[in-house]
C-alpha cells in the first residue's frame, strides 16, 4: 500500500509540472507518448504503406531516404536542422515523441531547434534500421550534453523510432518510443526526489 502510495504521489507531481509544456494545442488533454489516440489511429490509416509507393527494399532510393534520415539526426545541430528537417520530413505528418505532438515539419524543426536550447551537444547514434514489410524501425542511442553540467558529462538513453514514407521518401509518420525518466525529468529538483523515492522503494 506504501509503494501505491508513493507511485500516485510521484505521478500526481509529475502530471501537473508538465501540465503547461506538454498539452496539445487542440485541447487541455496532458500529451501522451504511447496512448493510441484518435489521432494516433487516425495516422496509422492515411500513412498505411499501401497508400503510398515507398522505395523498393534494398533499391539506391531506399538507401538515399534512409541516409537523409540518418545524416539529419546523425549531425544534431541547429544549421543543420533548419536546413534540412523540412526536405526529411513531408509538410504534412504526424509525429509524436515522449512530450509533443506535431502535424506539420515546419513545427518540428522549431521544435528540435528549441531543443537545443539548454544543451551544448547532442548526438544520436543508429544501432539498427530495420525494415519490415514496408514498415521502419530504427534503434537509437541519444547522447546529450547538458549546459548546466560539467563539459563532456554526457548523459545517453536508448529509444526506439517508427517511421513510415510516402513516394518521395519523405517521412509522414514519426511515434517514438522512448524513456525520458532518468535523462530529462531527474532534473526537475521536485521530480528527481519523487521518482528517486518510488525506485528506492521498488
Amino acid at each position: 500500500m506504501k509503494l501505491l502510495h508513493a507511485f500516485l504521489i510521484a505521478t500526481l507531481f509529475l502530471s501537473l509540472i508538465f501540465m503547461t509544456g506538454c498539452t496539445t494545442k487542440s485541447n487541455s488533454m496532458i500529451h501522451t507518448q504511447t496512448v493510441p489516440d484518435d489521432k494516433y489511429n487516425a495516422a496509422l490509416e492515411w500513412t498505411d504503406p499501401s497508400n503510398h509507393e515507398v522505395p523498393a527494399e534494398g533499391s539506391d532510393s531506399e538507401a538515399e531516404m534512409l541516409n537523409r534520415v540518418r545524416a539529419l539526426f546523425t549531425n544534431y545541430t541547429e544549421e543543420n536542422l533548419r536546413e534540412n528537417v523540412t526536405r526529411v520530413y513531408a509538410e504534412e505528418v504526424y509525429f509524436r515523441d515522449a512530450f509533443k505532438q506535431f502535424a506539420r515539419s515546419t513545427e518540428i524543426r522549431d521544435y528540435f531547434v528549441h531543443g537545443l536550447k539548454p544543451l551544448k551537444a547532442a548526438e544520436f547514434e543508429f544501432r539498427r534500421i530495420i525494415r519490415s514489410g514496408d514498415e521502419f524501425y530504427i534503434d537509437w542511442l541519444m547522447r546529450l550534453d547538458f549546459e548546466k553540467t560539467p563539459d563532456g558529462s554526457w548523459e545517453e538513453s536508448i529509444g526506439m523510432t517508427h517511421m513510415r514514407f510516402n513516394a518521395d521518401g519523405k517521412i509522414i509518420f514519426h511515434q517514438d518510443y522512448w524513456d525520458p525518466t532518468d535523462i530529462v525529468y531527474k532534473r526537475i529538483p521536485v521530480a528527481k526526489q519523487l521518482i528517486n523515492f518510488v525506485k528506492k522503494k521498488m
